[in-house]
């Protein structure tokens, strides 16, 4: 059976990458894009750790660049500075993310994902880990 949790997912880039929270502008993946005849461009991909509302201007930067698909964990800013700090910051990273034309997905009930206006992202099935038997 594959294991198809998200924490997962995020494994894949942590072992190519050192993710540092003292260090966070640093710690990215590159990926290239071809645009047909334009020169390659480099989209970045980069986790964050969301401690507290002031840790979201790194994210606003890249939200503003307009090529970093960015993992936000918001576990532990909603454990420590509760519900109205989370929507504190969140509706600031929409603000951002509205102006700069990218989505922000909730993916879990702990990370959020910001994606750049040129990626789609589509809701699919959701898979359990359990065989559904009839």
């Amino acid at each position: 059976m594959v294991d198809l949790s998200f924490d997962s997912f995020l494994n894949i880039f942590k072992k190519n990458v050192n993710v540092d929270s003292s260090n966070q502008g640093s710690d990215y993946v590159e990926l290239e894009v071809e645009q047909g005849d334009k020169p390659m461009a480099k989209i970045y991909v980069k986790y964050y750790n969301l401690n507290k509302f002031e840790d979201a201007s790194a994210i606003l930067n890249d939200i503003r660049s307009g090529y970093t698909l960015s993992f936000i964990k918001v576990k532990e800013i909603r454990e420590k500075g509760g519900v109205d700090e989370l929507k504190r910051t969140i509706s600031k990273l929409k603000k951002s993310a509205d102006a700069a034309e990218a989505q922000i997905i909730g993916v879990d009930e702990d990370y959020l994902l910001v994606v750049p206006d040129f990626v789609k992202v589509e809701k699919g099935e959701v898979l359990s880990g359990q065989d559904n038997k009839v």
